[in-house]
Formats: structure tokens, C-alpha cells, sequence
């Protein structure tokens, strides 16, 4: 374990950035209420931070990198819930949870800070450092609430349009405007939280790159329109993102054959 250094916006994202004696300026640390002083660990890329259905004894800010929720049903299937980024909390549980609802697996290489639960519930006794995590429980709960539409009634094009607006709006939240979108996770992590499968991801991306609305390379991701996007988002049939029609066959039409007489009593032809 290692001690984080407060350079990058991860610290002052975080929730515990008030009482963490490695946030701040230095003249702070010698504030009272700097009582946390958490040291931070390393996972690298496809190892799991916390498993879904462990005792919770401990949640985890990242710091650098990024890591996906990922819920595994009794029946064996697992679906992607939710990405974190720098400044998220690992491991924070709604309804004062006694196990974790979901595993974290680490994207790329990721260290986070390690939180013991018991730090966490006693600065929840008070109402200045309660409010704050109530406030990103809310906000979490909004961002399932919204996956959760957009799943059940969004068509396959305004579900990667959200995502991507998504990403974007977090990367402004943490300094970085403007800037390419690094996109960690894969195909699969995408196709897995938008309900979708990987085909379509491919091809809509693909169709999103060839109407200039994004370029790609490997996995950096700039938003050429966001105002184009943000109409496929709200009306996909808005914007031609759709292939254009093939070209009509100019060969000669050949004369369909003409039907055989029904015998009667005989059922006519099914329709597709």
C-alpha cells in the first residue's frame, strides 16, 4: 500500500475530499477535521476490487484508471451496471448493504484508496459529511433509473448516443473538456450495459464515424457533433445515421409464376 498524492481532480471529486488528510492543500492537513488518512492500493487491469456478495469492510475512491459493476444473477448471467472513473466510489452501498450488490473489476489499471467502512459510518453521524453521500447515492440511483428507460424503450441508436454524451458530460465534470474520450472499456462492457449485442455496438459506431458525428482511433473517441449526437439521443430518425437504400436492380424483372389453383378445403399460403 502507498499513500496518493492530491495532483489530479480525483481528490477534489471525492466525497471524502473535506476529511482526507492526503487532499488539499498542504496547510490543511493540520485541520481537525482531517481525521482520514487512507492508503491506496493498485489493481491491475482485470483484477476484481470488491466481490458481489462479500461482507462490505471497506469502499474504494478511485483515484487513477477506471473499473466497471458488474452483477452476476444466481442463474449465471452478468450484466455490466455501472462504470466508475476518478473521483467515483467503489464499494458504496445503498440501504446501509451488508454484502456488495455487484462485483468491481478494474478496466485498465486502477488505484484507488482504501476506505475501512467503519471510518465511513462514524462521519455519517454528522449532517455536513452525510448530505454529501446521500446527494451521490441520489445520483446514482438517477443514472440506473435512466439506463433502466433507456433499455426498455430507447431504440438501439439513442441508447450509444446517451452513453457517449455521458462519458462526455463526466470528462467536463473532471477538467478535461474537449478532450478525446479514452474509452477503457471494451466492446463487449458497452454492448453488455446498453443491453445490446456487440454486432450492433460495432455498426453504430461505425455509422456514427461515417456521418461525422465521431472519429475513432483505437479506443480514443472525439465527439465531432455533439449537437448531432444530442438529436440522435432525443429523435434517432432525426439524423441519417441509417445506410442509404440500395440501388434499384436494373436488371429485367422476371415474371413471378402464377399460383396453383387451392383445391377446395385447402388453406391458402402463411403469410411471413
Amino acid at each position: 500500500m502507498t499513500t496518493p498524492q492530491a495532483d489530479k481532480p480525483s481528490c477534489s471529486l471525492c466525497l471524502f475530499q473535506r476529511i482526507c488528510r492526503n487532499a488539499g492543500a498542504t496547510p490543511a492537513l493540520d485541520s481537525p477535521e482531517r481525521s482520514l488518512s487512507p492508503a491506496s492500493m493498485l489493481w491491475r487491469a482485470g483484477e476484481t476490487v470488491h466481490r458481489q456478495g462479500r461482507p462490505v469492510l471497506a469502499v474504494f475512491p478511485v483515484h487513477d484508471g477506471s473499473a466497471k459493476s458488474v452483477f452476476e444473477s444466481p442463474l449465471g448471467w452478468r450484466q455490466v451496471t455501472a462504470f466508475a472513473h476518478p473521483g467515483d466510489v467503489l464499494g458504496l452501498e445503498d440501504h446501509d448493504s451488508q454484502a456488495h450488490c455487484t462485483s468491481a473489476v478494474a478496466m485498465q489499471d486502477t488505484r484507488c484508496c482504501v476506505v475501512p467502512i467503519e471510518a465511513v459510518r462514524a462521519h455519517l453521524l454528522r449532517a455536513e459529511y452525510r448530505e454529501p453521500m446521500l446527494r451521490t447515492l441520489r445520483r446514482n440511483t438517477e443514472r440506473e433509473r435512466t439506463l433502466l428507460v433507456a433499455i426498455g424503450s430507447m431504440k438501439a441508436a439513442q441508447r450509444l448516443a446517451m452513453l457517449l454524451l455521458d462519458l462526455a458530460s463526466e470528462q467536463r465534470r473532471r477538467g478535461n473538456s474537449g478532450a478525446a474520450l479514452t474509452l477503457a472499456m471494451s466492446r463487449n462492457d458497452i454492448a453488455s450495459y446498453l443491453g445490446l449485442t456487440l454486432e450492433t455496438v460495432s455498426r453504430l459506431l461505425a455509422r456514427f464515424a461515417s456521418v461525422g458525428l465521431i472519429t475513432i482511433r483505437q479506443r480514443q473517441l472525439h465527439i465531432v457533433d455533439p449537437a448531432g449526437l444530442s438529436a440522435v439521443y432525443e429523435d434517432p430518425e432525426r439524423v441519417p445515421i441509417r445506410p442509404p437504400a440500395a440501388e434499384p436492380d436494373s436488371s429485367p424483372a422476371i415474371a413471378p409464376s402464377k399460383p396453383l389453383p387451392l383445391r377446395p378445403g385447402t388453406a391458402g399460403p402463411a403469410l411471413a
